[in-house]
Formats: C-alpha cells, sequence, structure tokens
C-alpha cells in the first residue's frame, strides 16, 4: 500500500504536536492555575530563593563564633561548640533565636550586632537570575517579601535589590512570630490591602512556602533548587516563575 506525501504529512504533525504536548503540560497547566483569577502581588521568600545561604551561615556559625573566641580567649572549635550548643539551647521556636541583639548581649559581645553583620554585606551571594526576574516581574505587579529573617540582617541581604520591592514584610521583626504561619500570610494581605488570591508567592520551604500560604488562598509555588521534588507547583529556578507568570 502506497501512502500519500499529505498524509505521512499528517502523521508527523500529530506526532510533533504530541510530544509538544507532553513537554508543555506542566507548564500550561501551572498557568492555568495562576491566571484563574487576575495576580496583583508576587511574593517572595529571601533566603535559598533570592539569595543563597552562604552569607548567614558565615555570619552565624563562623563569625560571631570567631568573636566569641577573641573575647574569651579560647581556641576558636571550643568557641564553635559552645556558641551552636548555645544557638541549639534556646531554639528556633523562641523569637530571641533570630536576634543579633539577644546573642550578642547574651555572649557579651561588643559592638552594634547590626554593624557587624552589615561588615559582611560583599558576602551575600544573589542568585543570577533574580535581578533580571525581579526586573521584569516588578513591570507589572507589586512585588513583596515575605520571610522571618529580622529586618536589620534583611536589609543587609536585599540592599542590591531593594529598589524593586514595594512592602518588607517580617515575621519576627513586624509580627512578632517565629513562623511564617496563616496568621503572618493573612496580616501582609491586610497591610497590602488585597484578598489572598491575588497574591502568588514562592519560596524554598515545603512547609512554609507552599502549603501553609495555600492554606488562605495564597497561589504558592515550591522553589526546588536542589531539584528533588516532582509537581506541578514545583519549580527549578525563579526564570520559571517568570514564564509562568507573564506567560512567555
Amino acid at each position: 500500500m502506497v501512502i500519500s506525501p499529505a498524509i505521512t504529512l499528517f502523521f508527523i504533525l500529530e506526532l510533533i504536536t504530541l510530544k509538544f504536548l507532553k513537554v508543555h503540560y506542566s507548564l500550561i497547566s501551572r498557568v492555568m492555575v495562576v491566571f484563574k483569577d487576575s495576580v496583583k502581588i508576587v511574593s517572595f521568600d529571601v533566603g535559598g530563593t533570592l539569595v543563597d545561604n552562604r552569607y548567614l551561615d558565615l555570619v552565624w556559625n563562623k563569625a560571631i563564633p570567631e568573636l566569641y573566641a577573641r573575647k574569651m580567649n579560647i581556641d576558636p572549635e571550643s568557641a564553635k561548640e559552645y556558641v551552636l550548643r548555645e544557638y541549639a539551647r534556646v531554639g528556633d521556636d523562641d523569637i530571641n533565636w533570630y536576634s543579633p541583639e539577644y546573642w550578642f548581649k547574651r555572649f557579651g559581645l561588643e559592638g552594634d550586632p547590626l554593624d557587624f553583620f552589615e561588615s559582611f554585606k560583599d558576602e551575600v551571594r544573589i542568585y543570577p537570575e533574580v535581578p533580571s526576574v525581579l526586573k521584569n516581574l516588578s513591570e507589572k505587579f507589586l512585588l513583596i517579601i515575605s520571610t522571618c529573617t529580622p529586618r536589620g540582617i534583611l536589609e543587609v541581604e536585599i540592599e542590591r535589590i531593594r529598589c524593586y520591592f514595594r512592602r518588607v514584610f517580617s515575621s519576627t521583626s513586624d509580627f512578632k512570630l517565629v513562623r511564617k504561619t496563616m496568621e503572618f500570610y493573612g496580616r501582609v494581605c491586610q497591610a497590602m490591602r488585597v484578598s489572598p488570591q491575588d497574591v502568588v508567592h514562592v519560596g524554598d520551604d515545603w512547609n512554609f512556602d507552599y502549603l501553609i500560604p495555600r492554606k488562605i488562598g495564597i497561589r504558592s509555588f515550591y522553589l526546588d533548587r536542589a531539584r528533588r521534588k516532582k509537581n506541578d507547583l514545583v519549580i527549578k529556578d525563579l526564570r520559571e516563575l517568570e514564564a509562568i507568570l507573564l506567560n512567555t
């Protein structure tokens, strides 16, 4: 049997179409989820989302123990063991755990704690795609930050990209909450005078950036830079979020 060129071309186009749909089904489904209603605000976590965690790890787990070692005239390793043990003793359920001022006082360290954190600002590493993504999204949406990082440290972390954000919210500094709870996200929405359905949030914590905001109606995305999870609402970097929101 001889198959006509027209039929052959038809089947080739069908195969191409099916392959395209298979590859892009996830993106298409995510776009449909986001654009069911209009989006007014895009909310970002900070650590692991806009900047990596190297800066905070360096200051909390290296620089402060070294400062304590010099004060107490002990070896750096012993100082680090003590400092980390004290961090664990207080624990991250206590709001003091997040406070540089608290730890400087507890360890008897001299100087301004925020100036100390500021002195390491050159160690802040912004993820490569972040500036361009923020620039493009800020032309269409209001951008905000929603984080539990104390405001003094936060301003150091976002100094070079601060211009893109209309508001910055810290659960610990603004609301005295140690976690980004449903209450936190609700109060952010109230402050911005929008309903949760008007907000898209993205961050790298499965519970506090993805599951919890969804409970009050915020459309959230989980940022998995390590590529460990598979889900229609999991993205690998912020360029994927940009493509979804701008439909590009």
